[in-house]
């Protein structure tokens, strides 16, 4: 009889950088984790992400350009990711929630989606505006 998935020092250690991170590859997981536990392995921090992942504790994210990145918001929602400095953020917009639930769409019931926006986020676009600014 399987019991439940223990709740190591390791997983909280993982999880609790999840968190902090954002949306953190498996190697800025594992860099963050090592900072505070220097035993941690890598090999612990990736077997950890992909059971995770596996289990729908957090979102495994594959975005245009990037190394697969992790998320622990679990709410419907879709991500924007910044063209210059690779930052990513969570958009929430209203309609995605009845999809996210299995909506039929012309027929076609929906089991899972990733949505993706490019542009610049709020620092770039900052920096964008004065560099613009200077050469006028």
């Amino acid at each position: 009889m399987a019991g439940a998935p223990r709740n190591t020092k390791q997983k909280q250690a993982v999880y609790e950088a999840l968190q902090r991170l954002g949306h953190p590859t498996a190697t800025e997981v594992y860099e963050s984790v090592r900072a505070v536990h220097p035993g941690v392995s890598r090999g612990t921090v990736f077997r950890v992400l992909g059971g995770f992942a596996a289990s729908g504790q957090v979102r495994r994210l594959t975005l245009a350009d990037s190394d697969a990145r992790f998320d622990a918001t679990l709410a419907p929602h879709a991500h924007g990711r910044c063209r210059i400095c690779g930052r990513v953020c969570d958009i929430f917009l209203p309609d995605y929630a009845a999809v996210a639930a299995g909506a039929i769409c012309g027929g076609f019931h929906v089991e899972g989606w990733d949505v993706e926006f490019t542009g610049l986020c709020k620092d770039c676009n900052e920096e964008q505006m004065r560099a613009n600014a200077n050469e006028e």
